[in-house]
């Protein structure tokens, strides 16, 4: 028989029966849950950017290879089958009942087939697979995952296994002695970093290059050293190696941002504060770091945009005190005097022990007009404040406005 030829409408038709509309409907949905569950989950967890990316592409992979399985196979309660064309399919049992048809004829002896009956038997058969097509949602779901999405899941994670095997083991550094050799002595080198004994730190650092030249921490801790000496040009190379290593190692460029700002170099301390970042993006700190950084160089606006990024990112972090005391500084900076005093009480109800956040909120309070929480507040600070430098001028303003108020109540 001629087939027709194919048109919009019929192909529309053919991927309906076929539940291809369907199967692509779930699995967006699916998809969709996933991928919002994998951005607020994996940072918590401490898992790289590219964990996330990952899942997507391997969902995008997953999601033609349903379309095309959808297409090619029928999911029965008798298990998945070849999905045959329909004109194919009529058309085969239509040849069955005429070949039925005939034989019934020839064996009875019958030389002509009743035309109108044969057409109802075919408008019977016709209704019979479009009811036996209409298999409900319930019941698809369970087959479809666990013929289709669970295989191809763990064929594609076998698949990223074997082509990243060493890439992982180098990264867990489970089951490689090597690794753990240069480990033991990494934090030995801490150890000694700590005491300032920067000759045993560095035999030590030694000792673990020698086992695992590969160690993106050992390459940092050595940077940490050439810092504390005061060898900057050094430390960077050096913590380029760890990063270059380790792109997940973001305290290797978080502490050289932080020795490179206390060297007044505060163009490249910006710039690897956003490499620390970029390599860790869960690292609060450095959220916190870089926003303070902008606020000393009068770049507040973008101190507020990269500190509220931290806000609304981990709104839950151990850090966040850190993050709404810069934040409220950006906007005394900028006399938003009513948005410093909101975040820096925040901090300040976080951890009231922060000599900062103290000086802050003096300050907020005394541009607000209210000195009697002023003092208050540069009292506490002064009581906080190890710096004698720093406790002497914060007296010396303290004495300031303590006058100012006592000629304001005698006015």
């Amino acid at each position: 028989m001629t087939k027709k030829p194919p048109n919009l409408f019929n192909f529309w038709n053919e991927l309906k029966r076929r539940k291809v509309i369907r199967a692509v409907f779930v699995y967006v949905a699916v998809a969709w849950a996933i991928m919002e569950a994998a951005d607020t989950i994996f940072p918590r967890l401490g898992l790289p950017d590219w964990t996330v990316t990952f899942i997507l592409i391997l969902l995008v992979i997953v999601f033609i290879l349903v379309i095309v399985l959808t297409w090619v196979y029928d999911i029965t309660p008798e298990g998945i089958k070849v999905t045959q064309d329909l004109e194919e399919k009529l058309d085969e049992e239509k040849e069955k009942i005429e070949d039925k048809e005939l034989s019934e004829s020839v064996k009875y002896g019958e030389v002509k087939v009743d035309q109108s009956e044969l057409r109802l038997r075919i408008q019977v058969l016709e209704e019979q697979l479009k009811e036996a097509r209409k298999a409900s949602f319930r019941s698809m779901l369970p087959a479809f995952f666990k013929k289709i999405i669970v295989p191809v899941l763990i064929v594609a994670l076998l698949i990223v296994l074997v082509f990243n095997k060493q890439k992982i083991v180098n990264w867990i550094g489970i089951g490689n002695a090597k690794r753990e050799v240069a480990r033991t002595h990494v934090r030995n080198a801490v150890i000694f970093i700590d005491q300032e004994d920067f000759i045993s730190a560095n035999r030590e650092i030694e000792l673990a290059l020698e086992s695992d030249p590969g160690y993106s921490y050992a390459w940092s801790s050595l940077a940490a050293i050439s810092v504390k000496q005061g060898d900057l040009n050094k430390a960077i190379m050096q913590t380029i190696k760890a990063v270059d290593l380790d792109p997940a190692n973001g305290s290797a460029a978080y502490n050289l941002a932080y020795a490179l700002e206390d060297n007044n170099d505060f163009k490249q301390a910006t710039e690897w504060y956003q490499k620390a970042i970029k390599a860790d993006s869960t690292m609060v700190p450095a959220y916190s770091a870089l926003g303070r950084l902008y606020n000393n160089i009068e770049q507040y606006v973008d101190a507020i945009l990269i500190l509220n990024l931290a806000k609304n990112k981990y709104p839950q972090s151990d850090y966040i005190y850190l993050i709404y005391k810069n934040l409220g500084n950006a906007y005394l900076l900028q006399q938003q005097v009513d948005s410093a005093l909101k975040y820096l009480e925040l901090s300040n109800g976080i951890n009231p022990m922060e000599p900062e956040t103290n000086l802050f909120l003096a300050k907020a309070y005394e541009a607000s007009g209210k000195f009697t929480k002023s003092i208050e507040l540069w009292t506490n600070y002064i009581e906080l404040e190890p710096d004698t430098i720093k406790v002497n001028a914060a007296r010396k303003h303290l004495k300031e406005i303590t006058l100012k108020y006592y000629q304001e109540i005698i006015k």
